[in-house]
């Protein structure tokens, strides 16, 4: 014998085989329940609709929490990295004997300047002596000695015979001459620096600018590296120099940036819509519709959440 059981809230339908105390006929009750038997039970079971809220899927979802927890750790994994450790580490392990190399050609090169120096003073150093003795006064005092070598008429005498002038005025002539040249050299400098002034404020504002696309450039730290001074020696300006000389870390850095903007895309947009995507081979149809906000539920909605719940399933909204 077939039953339908009809609560306030609830329509099951409980099949069983017999029944004792049913009345017999076909419009008998069992304990105050209707009960349908033959073919009106056929009947009344083909007039049961189907669920129109079979496919929607009620609060959060367990892929969508999957889905975030993939993105926090894609930004983990894209995090800035200490470029000062990772120098450290490089030059202390892997690339320490050309670290090490690089440093003593750059040491040997300061210096060679220098020792050339040192050889020229020693070598020097016998005449200057000479010098020393001859107007009485102490080697290591280059100011007295310059003073006594010009005050003597000795070195002029023969020179101004030749030109017809007096030792006095020869030495003006010679003082004016080595006064111009400094002057020439003051304007030189002074030129130079105006330059390298201007040159400089370029670099900052060409860095300043740099910095919009790599907020991590510092002029200071990359003007360290001769390679990307010579760069900017050359005419590049800095947004290029510093893309030359970080190629190599720029390249992997572009690859996961554009994997991580594809996939919060793809979260985006399934947030955005509501929808699971399509898989490959399968109508967009059959993709289950997600209601998340609780102030968008109908009357329908809240029925079909308290029946679902009945039944055992878990469905959560925060």
């Amino acid at each position: 014998m077939t039953k339908i059981i009809f609560f306030p809230r609830l329509n099951l339908q409980l099949l069983a085989e017999g029944g004792s105390g049913a009345s017999s006929g076909d419009g008998g009750t069992v304990g105050g329940e209707t009960s349908v038997t033959g073919a009106n039970a056929v009947s009344q079971s083909k007039g049961v609709k189907s669920n129109p809220l079979a496919n929607v899927k009620y609060g959060i979802q367990p892929e969508e929490n999957a889905q975030t927890t993939d993105v926090q750790e894609n930004e983990a994994a894209v995090a800035p990295v200490d470029r000062n450790a990772e120098f450290e580490k490089l030059i202390k392990g892997e690339y320490k004997d050309l670290y090490d190399a690089r440093m003593q050609d750059t040491i040997r090169s300061r210096l060679k300047g220098t020792k050339e120096t040192v050889d020229k003073y020693n070598a020097l150093t016998p005449t200057l002596e000479l010098l020393a003795q001859k107007y009485g006064v102490d080697v290591n005092n280059i100011e007295a000695l310059n003073k006594a070598i010009q005050d003597d008429d000795s070195y002029f005498e023969e020179e101004a015979l030749e030109k017809g002038l007096t030792v006095e005025q020869l030495k003006e002539i010679k003082a004016l001459k080595k006064e111009n040249k400094e002057l020439r050299r003051q304007e030189s400098e002074r030129i130079n620096q105006e330059n390298r002034d201007r040159t400089y404020a370029m670099w900052m504002e060409q860095a300043k600018q740099a910095q919009q696309f790599y907020p991590s450039l510092n002029i200071s730290e990359e003007a360290k590296n001769p390679q990307f001074l010579s760069l900017l020696n050359a005419g590049i300006d800095v947004k290029t120099a510093f893309e030359v000389i970080h190629k190599d870390e720029m390249i992997p850095a572009a690859m996961q940036y554009t994997a991580k903007a594809v996939e919060e895309k793809i979260v985006n947009s399934i947030r955005a819509n509501g929808t699971r995507p399509v898989e490959n081979g399968m109508s967009s149809q059959s993709a289950a519709t997600i209601k998340r906000d609780v102030s968008q539920l109908t009357k329908a909605d809240r029925l079909e959440i308290e029946r679902r719940v009945r039944n055992g399933e878990k469905i959560s909204f925060g």
